[in-house]
């Protein structure tokens, strides 16, 4: 039976893996190259006071039309290459049995149909579980050097593409694939389904579903003229930042009209101090302590709340979505053993 599911489709093994070698030949040589930069430029602004800070690096690297070319094509890569899988290993399995009749020839050999069954996912499975663990390795390595650089791993298309999820959506989106080509016994079908799903795990899990695996950490801090003043740690996920009076009132967004009063009269001194001939003592001097609006608000009670996720907590999310796909992709293996076991019998 093993023998003969290779057979069967050693073709789509060997086109996947040239896919993968030209991935490598890809992701390898340009990995290389970007780390190598990124440590000279490292070393040269921490050696040379006439260098920009070292901190200025993310905006100074990679900033070329064939570097944006190149990160895209990685990105699409990593993302393309486990729906790939997906369609062209998962929707066929079961499908284009129905479809050319050839399930009955098999359901009357010396074969139990369980048999039959349980060695074609097993092999499915197992090809999609090696070919999203080399995937992985090629994409994580390559990102490290972009890693280094923003130190946010949460961003969307930088945490699908790097760790566990690689692996996970090239498992689940196989079982999609023969679940729904089972399901409806149409390849093509079972091609569009799988699709279809990809694109709503994509839109979804990064906006409605990823934010709410832990509780967020929520800190309060007073106003200030630049958001980066308050204190976040670096790399943390920014869920919601908003502006709060002293009985909880969240402010999306800010303007002199939902300001107390005593603030707008403060705007509007200040803006007749600025206007007049000369600086003669006309409103406030703009250049004392409690001389700004945030120090107005902030005495009116007014404070800055941001909710995030910290970084340290990328893992966890890592491990936590990935459990998702692979519990789905239990649910799919049970309905297709379902569907070929009981609806078919």
């Amino acid at each position: 039976m093993n023998w003969f599911v290779w057979r069967q489709h050693r073709k789509q093994f060997l086109i996947f893996g040239v896919l993968l070698a030209a991935f490598a030949a890809l992701i390898i040589p340009t990995g290389v190259h970007y780390w190598d930069t990124y440590q000279q430029a490292l070393a040269t602004c921490a050696q040379s006071p006439a260098i920009p800070s070292c901190s200025n690096l993310q905006d100074n690297l990679f900033t070329s039309h064939t570097d944006g070319l190149i990160r895209i094509t990685v990105f699409l890569g990593t993302f393309g290459l486990p729906i790939l899988v997906g369609l062209f290993i998962g929707s066929p399995l079961i499908a284009r049995e129905y479809e050319e009749g050839t399930d009955k020839l098999a359901w009357t050999q010396s074969v139990s149909r369980r048999k039959w069954l349980t060695v074609k996912l097993t092999w499915a499975l197992g090809f999609a579980l090696l070919y999203g663990i080399a995937v992985t390795s090629l994409a994580t390595w390559w990102s490290h050097t972009l890693d280094a650089l923003t130190q946010f791993r949460f961003i969307q298309g930088h945490f699908e593409t790097q760790g566990l999820m690689p692996v996970a959506y090239t498992v689940f989106f196989t079982a999609i694939g023969f679940t729904a080509g089972t399901w409806f016994r149409k390849t093509l079908v079972g091609l569009a389904i799988t699709f279809g799903i990809f694109v709503v795990c994509m839109a979804s899990f990064a906006q409605w579903i990823r934010p709410h695996y832990m509780s967020p950490v929520t800190i309060t801090s007073p106003l200030t003229p630049k958001a980066s003043d308050t204190k976040i740690p670096e790399g943390a996920w920014i869920l919601s930042r908003n502006i709060v009076d002293k009985e909880g009132k969240t402010f999306s967004s800010f303007s002199p009209g939902t300001m107390p009063a005593q603030c707008q009269k403060f705007i509007q001194e200040t803006q007749v101090m600025r206007s007049g001939p000369d600086s003669i003592s006309v409103g406030p001097s703009t250049k004392t302590t409690g001389d700004s609006v945030e120090d107005c608000l902030n005495q009116a009670g007014y404070r800055d709340l941001a909710k995030y996720q910290p970084a340290y907590r990328y893992w966890d999310f890592q491990r936590i979505e990935a459990g998702i796909y692979l519990g789905l992709t239990a649910l799919a293996v049970g309905a297709t053993y379902w569907f070929v076991l009981k609806r078919d019998a």
